[in-house]
């Protein structure tokens, strides 16, 4: 499944041009909404581990093992969201499109710091 990408900037009467600031808000939330779908899919997989039992060949997980499939799971979480996961991100793009066009200028300065620990 590829990635959703931004949609062209088309040139139709009903679809004026993008500006910078416009592509550069839906970038932001492109962003932004790939990170949260990100976040959510590691907090099911967190959810979905508590319920195995926490034993290995050796006996019960160590801190260390726990700690590395933790981060194991997020880098998986973080690889479907960012090829396309549920459609959870497209969905909030979808829905929050219009609200981030119409303040283009201050959503293109907004800060989308990475990774949010759940």
């Amino acid at each position: 499944m590829q990635p959703h990408a931004l949609p062209p900037a088309s040139t139709s009467a009903a679809n004026p041009p993008l500006t910078a600031d416009q592509r550069a808000a839906l970038k932001k939330l492109h962003e932004a909404a790939t990170e949260f779908e990100g976040v959510f899919l590691q907090m099911v997989m967190q959810s979905m581990r508590a319920t195995v039992p926490q034993l290995s060949i050796f006996g019960h997980r160590s801190a260390a093992e726990q700690t590395w499939q933790g981060m194991l799971d997020d880098e998986y979480a973080q690889g479907m969201a960012k090829g396309g996961g549920l459609g959870l991100a497209a969905q909030l793009e979808q829905q929050l499109r219009a609200r981030v066009l119409g303040d283009a200028s201050a959503e293109a300065k907004a800060s989308v710091n990475g990774r949010i620990a759940p």
